[in-house]
């Protein structure tokens, strides 16, 4: 079974109207948990968010950086001249990702008791995103789309899964 689906992958709105949550979705009921723990003890959660959208790696691009892509009609060197050349090729699929990493913050707990108090912290939460472009056999975009990426799996098997690419798996073979 193929476990690398594009349903697996998230389109988001990015920009300066990007207000998304900095965590994935299978990671919430968890931390609401750990919030309701912490003030039923007596403690407090809190959060504090980055002191700066300066990229860690890669470029942000918003949805105005990608306006000038025209389904059916831009090419693969028009996209290149006016976006530059920090982007992930596949090796696989007619496809490339101009993927950066935002700062997103960081979560702490306080929990004091009778007993004793304690702090915790997490590390440093980063919002990795993308711009996937996909093309025909004559270098012209055929799709694009903003991803919001899975740190369980790589860029480019998050890239090849969105263009549609399914590995073969070829079965053993045994010499007697």
């Amino acid at each position: 079974m193929n476990t690398l689906t594009s349903s697996r992958l998230k389109p988001i709105r990015l920009g300066s109207e990007d207000h998304t949550t900095y965590f994935p979705a299978m990671k919430l009921p968890s931390l609401i948990t750990i919030a309701a723990a912490s003030l039923l003890l007596g403690g407090c959660v809190g959060y504090m968010p980055p002191l700066s959208n300066k990229p860690y790696s890669g470029k942000s691009l918003g949805g105005r950086d990608a306006d000038f892509i025209t389904i059916g009609r831009t090419t693969r060197a028009e996209v290149v001249k006016k976006l530059g050349t920090d982007y992930r090729d596949s090796i696989r699929v007619q496809a490339i990702a101009y993927p950066w990493e935002l700062p997103g913050g960081y979560w702490f707990i306080f929990v004091v008791s009778q007993m004793g108090g304690g702090a915790a912290s997490g590390p440093e939460n980063t919002r990795w995103r993308a711009l996937f472009l996909d093309f025909d056999g004559h270098d012209i975009v055929k799709r694009k789309e903003f991803v919001r990426l899975k740190r369980q799996l790589t860029l480019d098997e998050q890239l090849e899964a969105w263009a549609g690419w399914v590995p073969k798996i070829t079965p053993p073979v045994f010499l007697p």
